[in-house]
């Protein structure tokens, strides 16, 4: 989550990229214009839509669709014509379109964009489009490495902010899954951890918003614990069967006493034992990305909503 600042030197006023970096935060010049106000109104853009797509690109199914329209902005940014066109974001089938991040980035390409590129030099437009270019870079960086379990092996990669709460609009820090997830995720499991430890915990949560989301696909009703560390998870009544089958997916065994928990941990599922003992039976531990383990212990309806890696 790229953040933009202004920095005033004598006529004119520079706009300055600051990242989270190994140990320190990391800035760079992107470039200067002459009016402090139009400075002001670039940088705040640009920050709305790198801190966007960096929440995106860890939480949010309407990432691939992000990175797409971010593409077609830096073409246009090099491209030959003086003003940026309106961008729109396709996303058929994508369940987190109603999420605010994934709102405020459709409206600043589509609308605060084109407004404060309006009246850019060809040499302003390309320096933009490589300091676009150079944070979309980071993201797929982290995003084909962390799952592998390699941390960023520069100190000055901007994977190292990955997962985290945004900066200046505070995307992550609260709502329910996944719009709060980054906030959770420093809940359960701390704010000392490295890209691969927090990579992980993202695992256990998307998982957990992936199933009560497969759950109400399914006709049951699907739902978090208080503090998304569990989902609970109602089947749809059948017929012939006294009472329907309930299951609970923690993010961890045993999620009520361990406050320093791993994020690597197993999550575990367990089944309602009847409606009257209110009690649950441990049925496995199942890692976030086993989706063939949590169609044979929960059924073939976990696959309704696809997981995402």
């Amino acid at each position: 989550m790229t953040r933009y600042s202004i920095l005033p030197s004598g006529a004119r006023t520079s706009i300055v990229a600051t990242w989270t970096g190994r140990c320190s935060d990391r800035s760079t010049e992107v470039t200067t214009v002459a009016a402090e106000g139009q400075a002001l109104h670039l940088a705040r853009t640009l920050t709305r839509l790198s801190e966007g797509a960096w929440h995106a690109a860890a939480w949010l199914d309407t990432h691939a669709a992000v990175e797409i329209g971010i593409a077609e902005l830096i073409d246009q940014l090099r491209g030959a014509t003086e003003e940026v066109d309106k961008i729109k974001l396709v996303c058929d089938g994508s369940r987190h379109v109603d999420q605010w991040s994934f709102i405020d980035i459709e409206s600043t390409l589509a609308e605060a964009l084109p407004v404060a590129m309006s009246g850019l030099t060809r040499a302003q437009r390309l320096t933009i489009a490589d300091e676009l270019s150079a944070d979309a870079a980071g993201r797929a960086a982290a995003l084909d490495e962390l799952p592998c379990g390699y941390n960023p092996s520069q100190a000055s990669s901007r994977a190292w902010q990955i997962c985290e709460v945004t900066r200046s609009l505070r995307h992550g820090q609260i709502g329910a899954l996944p719009e709060g997830a980054a906030a959770w995720l420093v809940y359960i499991w701390g704010p000392d951890l490295s890209p691969t430890e927090r990579w992980a915990a993202r695992d256990q949560l998307v998982r957990i918003e992936q199933l009560t989301a497969a759950c109400d696909a399914h006709g049951g009703r699907g739902g978090f614990d208080g503090n998304a560390m569990l989902a609970r998870l109602l089947m749809p009544p059948v017929q012939g069967q006294e009472e329907p089958e309930a299951f609970q997916v923690s993010v961890r065994g045993d999620y009520k006493d361990s406050w320093s928990p791993s994020p690597f941990q197993p999550m575990t599922v367990r089944r309602r034992l009847s409606v009257v003992s209110l009690g649950y039976e441990e049925i496995g531990e199942l890692t976030p990305d086993d989706d063939e383990g949590f169609a044979r212990l929960l059924g073939e309806w976990t696959r309704l909503v696809p997981y995402r890696r």
